[in-house]
């Protein structure tokens, strides 16, 4: 008599109760003989084993340390057929309604687009996997998944949503077809990035995003991309990930991602026609808040706002303005700009609190010839604002990168503002020390090819 087998997905949502509520994407694969999961922070000391699930830079990131004195160490082959050593580790997994205590071996999968693999060992017995077909347990289970695709486009016209209609009906799908400018593009206070969709609900919640077109809005589009990458959620094309920042919006998305702290924001794409003061007040939780044109540079199109009677003045200021970020403002006694040129941090510059002529541009402390800046000696600053700065330009994949930093005055944390790809380094603190690290980077660089 054969066996009967319950069918799985390519892709499933799953379960770590001991650990987090929200479902979580693994992959299943017939190639692996084990079952896999991100893990970083491992350590063992006295038979004991601690580690923290995901890592940082994974939306699933809770910080939780887990400890156990379960634990194997076991040689297992990676994907390049090489042998390593791994931990191994139990955890309750639930799938559907089923339950199973499973074995998972403690793995960095921070490049590997799904934070959990589950391998043969798991399969057999158990399931057939469909290949043709994704996230079946998760319907099956009744558990609250959203099987629709989102296609993200620069407009929409009648014969688009005729087309998609059609597309629909052939392909048995849901389909909801979104303009780039109605997405709700935000960063919360505790450092989450999110993109909503109209009806509110979370573009990650999709089965998969097609970007049909991204020209006017290459931005919104990377920023978008990277967003689903973080987030493990299938999209194509994948070359609309691989994209050069030109804008705060992109900029504030890719470092939010990657785990790096940025001051809340909310993303207006449409300008601020029909937005209101109060509006912003009740999304950021701050009166006192900062409105800047996403593509603006060097303090251009930035304003501080503090009352109805600061923002009429910027939002007339800033008509005809297409994409403006609200941001919460931070309040500090200045701000810091890490200067790095490929491996070397060239200097570290500390600019003071400087009053400006228009009460609007109060908050950028950058006077004309640069009055309140001083270089640090390394005495004067912390590591920890040195790591966060290269994490910072590395997340941009920038070799030479400004990276300006910001401490609230209350809470004593560390924000990064923006890593310039273009910083000052013709003018400015000790042109000459900038000159000699730029020739010792170009030499470098000219051994390397």
């Amino acid at each position: 008599m054969m066996m009967k087998h319950n069918l799985i997905g390519t892709t499933e949502y799953i379960y770590l109760p001991e650990v987090t509520d929200d479902p979580l994407p693994a992959k299943i694969d017939t190639g692996a003989d084990g079952s896999a999961i991100w893990a970083s922070s491992i350590e063992e000391k006295d038979g004991t084993l601690s580690y923290v699930l995901f890592s940082p830079q994974s939306a699933f990131y809770t910080g939780i340390v887990i400890t156990t004195d379960d634990y194997r160490v076991v040689s297992v082959k990676n994907s390049f057929g090489h042998k390593e050593y791994r931990y191994r580790i139990k955890l309750r997994m639930k799938i559907a309604r089923k339950s199973y205590r499973l074995s998972f071996t403690l793995a960095d999968r921070s490049r590997s687009r799904f934070p959990i693999l589950l391998g043969k060992r798991f399969l057999k017995d158990r399931y057939l996997v469909d290949v043709a077909r994704h996230n079946i347990m998760h319907d099956a289970s009744g558990e609250e998944v959203s099987g629709k695709v989102v296609v993200l486009t620069s407009r929409v016209d009648q014969p688009t949503r005729d087309f998609f209609a059609t597309v629909a009906e052939l392909g048995a799908l849901n389909v909801e077809t979104v303009k780039y400018r109605l997405l709700d593009y935000r960063i919360n206070a505790e450092g989450e990035a999110r993109i909503l969709l109209p009806d509110g609900s979370d573009l990650a919640s999709a089965q998969t995003v097609y970007f049909k077109a991204h020209t006017l809005y290459p931005e919104h589009a990377g920023a978008a991309a990277r967003y689903l990458q973080y987030r493990h959620v299938n999209f194509i094309d994948k070359n609309v990930a691989h994209f050069i920042s030109r804008s705060k919006l992109s900029e504030y998305f890719i470092l939010a991602t990657s785990g790096i702290p940025v001051p809340a924001m909310k993303v207006y794409s449409s300008g601020l026609g029909g937005v209101t003061y109060d509006e912003i007040v009740s999304c950021l939780g701050e009166s006192k808040f900062v409105l800047k044109d996403a593509f603006g540079d060097r303090g251009k199109d930035n304003y501080l706002i503090v009352d109805q009677s600061t923002f009429d003045d910027a939002a007339t200021r800033l008509d005809g303005k297409k994409t403006i970020i609200a941001q919460k403002f931070i309040d500090s006694v200045g701000f810091t700009r890490v200067l790095i040129m490929g491996d070397d941090v060239v200097h570290v510059v500390e600019r003071s609190q400087s009053s400006h002529s228009d009460p609007l541009k109060d908050h950028l402390n950058k006077p004309h010839g640069s009055s309140n800046a001083r270089e640090l000696k390394s005495s004067e600053y912390s590591a920890d604002v040195i790591a966060l700065a290269r994490k910072a330009a590395l997340a941009l994949d920038r070799t030479v990168a400004g990276v300006d930093l910001i401490q609230d005055k209350g809470t004593k944390k560390w924000y990064v503002l923006e890593a310039n790809y273009n910083p000052e380094i013709t003018s400015g603190v000790n042109i000459a020390k900038k000159a000699k690290a730029v020739a010792k980077l170009l030499a470098k660089e000219g051994q390397n090819k």
